[in-house]
């Protein structure tokens, strides 16, 4: 697999685009396997801090749709770890979100089928600003992977292991 090219100046643009009122909707791609290197956990980290302060800030005057992996098609122990380090960040956050009454990011994990050893969609983060997509087929592609049945899965809250010394494996007793 070669590596993407990765704009880092229009992720973050992107990105900032959340805190605009005009801003109402954004769909966030990031399932190539590059993102779990140790070099790009800082924009990583951005990427999540933007997407929870526009949450936290913005309400439901905002939708935002991010689109992961399920699972890993690589076998390697690092980029496994990360791997679930970022989606037990992710599944906190909203788990957060949600409990403020907020409305939180709706994660969808895109499943690979079979062989398939790469996403059909490529990375991305595109916003709908004034009721008008930064890139109309990117969001495109995005927004019909997540309405396909059976092509992702939602990562919520219960995918979190709750279960500490004093607890129940049922996490809604938490909440």
């Amino acid at each position: 697999m070669t590596d993407p090219v990765l704009d880092v100046s229009v992720w973050r643009e992107r990105m900032a685009a959340l805190e605009s009122d005009a801003v109402t909707a954004a769909v966030v791609v990031q399932c190539d396997p590059m993102w779990l290197r140790p070099g790009l956990l800082g924009l990583r980290n951005e990427i999540d801090l933007a997407v929870m302060k526009a949450q936290l800030r913005r309400g439901d005057r905002l939708t935002v749709d991010r689109v992961v992996l399920h699972s890993l098609p690589v076998d390697s122990a690092p980029a496994v770890r990360a791997f679930e380090e970022w989606q037990l960040r992710m599944s906190a956050a909203a788990l957060l979100l949600c409990a403020d009454g907020r409305a939180a990011p709706r994660i969808h994990r895109l499943i690979l089928g079979g062989d398939r050893p790469s996403a059909p969609i490529p990375d991305m983060v595109e916003v709908l600003d004034n009721g008008d997509w930064t890139d109309h087929r990117q969001a495109g592609l995005a927004l019909d992977i997540i309405h396909t049945v059976g092509a992702t899965t939602p990562l919520t809250g219960y995918d979190m292991d709750l279960d500490g010394p004093f607890g129940d494996a049922d996490p809604s007793i938490y909440m």
